[in-house]
């Protein structure tokens, strides 16, 4: 089986390569195509007819994922997503999200509540024949949570705020300024640098006085936040990776103000093995 996907910032790459770990170990020609760095004219078409993949895949919910999944959606190559049915809030990724499951026939979910709204979303496709298959599968960042390094640090609190895409520049600083007085007098503050959104810079200014950490690699960025007494911030690690080494976190603003705890029984890894078990199923 051959699958092509891409990444669009630094803050999806990490949490992409879980599952490409497990899809090549299981057999699979995975091509990540790294669209960090490209200005003007993206190539998604031609990719896609250079490569032949067998299925597209769109993770996570990005609004350049929603190009991707309408150049493989109108050149007949199949799409399956990654999270389908989240939400989150503060951010254009919601619509974007729903528009990518449109153009799917393969939809995954990391919980239960997702894979109810997805199934709901989706019966308009079954009452015009287009059999599309949506399974609950998991998280798939959780495929790799061993074998961290540990913070050199103590008895610290975590910060990670990326701008949200829907705020004005004055909104970003009134949230940012919550987010300070709900640090308070901490005293040791480790700051993960933003997703490189607009407004990012905004975001390094206030961190200018904590210890601020600019691309960290993902097993690092997992044992600071496994040894931190709690997460301040919007990502959405803190429903996903918090959650599984049971870290407190504290939510600031609109971004992911409506994202969904992942349920404790869902803590777990195989959700990256049952989506290529399906794909495969599927193809054959």
């Amino acid at each position: 089986m051959k699958l092509l996907t891409y990444f669009f910032t630094r803050s999806e790459y990490g949490p992409l390569q879980p599952f490409i770990k497990v899809a090549e170990e299981m057999g699979v020609d995975v091509w990540a195509m790294d669209y960090t760095d490209v200005n003007g004219r993206k190539w998604y078409a031609e990719d896609m007819h250079c490569l032949e993949p067998d299925v597209v895949l769109c993770p996570f919910d990005r609004p350049e994922m929603v190009e991707v999944a309408y150049a493989a959606y109108h050149n007949d190559f199949s799409v399956a997503q990654l999270f389908a049915g989240d939400v989150a809030g503060g951010a254009y990724d919601d619509a974007d999200r729903f528009v990518i499951s449109n153009y799917a026939t393969y939809l995954f979910c990391a919980d239960y509540n997702q894979f109810v709204r997805t199934t709901d979303s989706q019966k308009w496709a079954q009452r015009i024949g287009w059999k599309k298959r949506i399974e609950l599968v998991g998280a798939t960042h959780f495929d790799n949570m061993e074998s961290m390094p540990q913070s050199r640090f103590r008895d610290y609190v975590l910060v990670l705020y990326n701008p949200p895409s829907m705020l004005s520049r004055k909104e970003v600083k009134a949230e940012l300024d919550k987010l300070v007085s709900m640090i308070g007098y901490e005293e040791n503050v480790v700051w993960i640098a933003p997703n490189g959104d607009e407004n990012s810079d905004l975001v390094e200014e206030y961190a200018n006085n904590a210890n601020l950490f600019k691309n960290m690699p993902r097993p690092e960025f997992l044992g600071y936040l496994k040894g931190a007494k709690s997460i301040i911030g919007n990502s959405s690690c803190m429903f996903y990776e918090a959650a599984y080494f049971n870290v407190p976190y504290h939510q600031v603003g609109v971004r992911n103000k409506h994202r969904e705890p992942i349920a404790d029984f869902m803590c777990k890894p195989g959700a990256s093995k049952r989506v290529i078990e399906v794909l495969k199923e599927e193809l054959d």
